[in-house]
């Protein structure tokens, strides 16, 4: 499942094909589902056009575990680099990809998110930090508590803000900002999580994460939403 503002920008670089089915909340749909022939999983591209308030999360991640009966999970969000807490301060065009895992991350990341020098582009999500109130936090928590047995792995990009809590109410559809984008990764840094996505359920991807023919030429954000290195939490 990916979820928001990485989720939709990961969509864009796949070719997902046509869309098989949806996911509704109240007669308002949340989720796109497809099967795309070079993947053995099912995808869902999840509150790209309406976020679920926090209410909603739990039920939402219980009925997508129900329904898809899925032995393992691999889950793609953001994480906000202002609020990150750190034991050093970290630039925001410096802050690699994290991860967290209900479980042993499948080899192939574990691999992947080794250190070969001084620097790495992944890194584990550690505590104090904390993923809340999102859907993906919902769905890692319920399955860690309630469902032992299956394996979830959240990986999660850089964001050089914080997000609005989540709404109150559930609002409409709103698909005038789908061909929009908060922020634009790296082609590096996406095509490192489409590989990481598919090692966490034990699989390689069938075909390449490509740049979206609307991105930026440089594939990152404007110098605005470039923060300065003293603009995250520290300790």
């Amino acid at each position: 499942m990916a979820s928001g503002d990485a989720g939709k920008y990961w969509a864009k670089g796949c070719k997902l094909g046509e869309q098989i089915g949806g996911v509704y909340v109240d007669k308002i749909q949340v989720g796109l589902i497809f099967n795309p022939p070079w993947s053995q999983s099912t995808i869902i591209v999840s509150e790209t056009f309406a976020r679920l308030p926090i209410a909603f999360m739990h039920p939402y991640a219980e009925t997508l575990v129900g329904e898809l009966k899925a032995s393992s999970f691999s889950l793609l969000d953001t994480y906000p680099t202002p609020t990150y807490v750190s034991s050093r301060p970290i630039a925001f065009q410096d802050a690699p990809i994290r991860y967290i895992s209900t479980s042993q991350p499948n080899s192939a990341i574990v691999c992947l998110f080794c250190p070969l020098s001084t620097t790495s582009s992944s890194e584990p999500f550690p505590p104090p930090n904390l993923v809340h109130s999102s859907t993906s936090a919902a769905l890692l928590s319920l399955i860690a508590s309630r469902f032992p047995h299956l394996n979830a792995t959240l990986l999660v990009l850089p964001f050089p803000r914080i997000l609005p809590p989540a709404p109150k109410v559930l609002g409409n559809s709103d698909f005038s900002h789908l061909s929009d984008d908060e922020y634009q990764w790296s082609a590096g840094m996406m095509g490192i999580v489409h590989t990481l996505l598919f090692s966490a359920v034990g699989q390689k991807p069938g075909a390449p994460w490509q740049t979206p023919s609307n991105s930026k030429a440089s594939g990152a954000a404007s110098a605005r939403n470039r923060a300065p290195v003293n603009d995250g939490m520290y300790i």
